[in-house]
């Protein structure tokens, strides 16, 4: 019923990520959620990167194109919840929440751009990481299990970090260089 950001890094070494990011007021706490793993390679790594309750709000993946859009997703996704048995009531209080999150102005988060260029660019040098990425979903469910697509994209090198994070899209493992 929010989003979180996912880092994915082809390192391990928890304690060297999580003092990088820290450093830029995020976390970095291992994850394992299968559908991510799909679509990464071998030697990476996910770390949710979330301080706090959320990530609802962030500047990464767009939310959406129109009002109707959105409207459109948040059908959905009840219709899938009530698949999953969920009850009228707890439906309706998940679509009330995603409807407060969207609300936000300026989607309320308490990110940007730089700050996720900064800790890419920082991992990238102290960690001596080849690239790092980013992954974004609005989850309805517990985060390290609940199933869905994931896709990947390499951004190909020479391309502006900047230009590359703004076209993040959700559930899309975007991996910059």
């Amino acid at each position: 019923m929010c989003h979180f950001v996912t880092l994915i890094a082809p390192t391990d070494d928890v304690a060297a990520v999580r003092a990088v990011m820290e450093r830029h007021g995020r976390a970095a706490d291992p994850i394992d959620n299968p559908s991510i793993r799909k679509v990464l390679r071998d030697s990476e790594r996910q770390y949710l990167t979330t301080r706090g309750h959320c990530d609802c709000g962030t500047v990464l993946a767009p939310r959406h194109d129109t009002p109707e859009a959105f409207e459109e997703k948040l059908a959905k996704e009840a219709a899938r919840m009530r698949r999953k048995g969920w009850s009228g009531a707890k439906i309706a209080r998940a679509i009330e929440d995603r409807r407060k999150a969207d609300a936000k102005p300026g989607g309320g988060g308490s990110d940007s751009l730089e700050l996720w260029i900064a800790a890419l660019h920082d991992l990238r040098d102290e960690l001596k990481l080849p690239y790092a990425g980013l992954f974004v979903r609005f989850y309805s469910g517990a985060i390290d299990t609940e199933a869905f697509s994931a896709s990947r994209r390499e951004v190909t090198k020479g391309v502006p970090w900047q230009e590359a994070l703004a076209s993040l899209e959700q559930d899309e493992v975007t991996i910059v260089r």
